[in-house]
């Protein structure tokens, strides 16, 4: 327990960090859009390893499937921050906001002094 006390301790010392802020604000936007890239992943996974994609399931290596993990992660840590330069949410969350509310939640982030037309 204090070994995993420590840890949590550490990894909240490195969030709240303004030296890391560099580092882990790409975390901060897939944390942000964690629905849509949890379902990205899962579409990317199976393009790639079932026979409707690319069907390499069994057939590769340790250091393939590794190779394929950090692609998806890089690709998610430089998309998520992109698209949430320009809109609140990511499409699904914003979908499930929709959804829940019964109404269309704006979606387009808001600059400051221009009007929307």
């Amino acid at each position: 327990m204090l070994v995993s006390g420590m840890w949590v301790g550490l990894v909240m010392l490195v969030c709240c960090s303004k030296t890391w802020q560099p580092l882990t604000r790409p975390l901060v936007a897939v944390g942000r859009m964690a629905f849509t890239n949890y379902i990205l992943q899962t579409v990317i996974c199976t393009f790639i390893f079932y026979g409707h994609g690319l069907g390499l399931f069994g057939t590769a290596s340790r250091l393939q499937q590794i190779a394929i993990v950090f692609a998806v992660w890089g690709l998610q840590l430089v998309v998520s921050p992109l698209w949430l330069r320009s809109f609140q949410f990511g499409p699904l969350e914003w979908l499930w906001r929709s959804l829940t509310y019964r109404q269309f939640a704006p979606l387009r982030r808001r600059v400051a002094g221009v009007v929307p037309g």
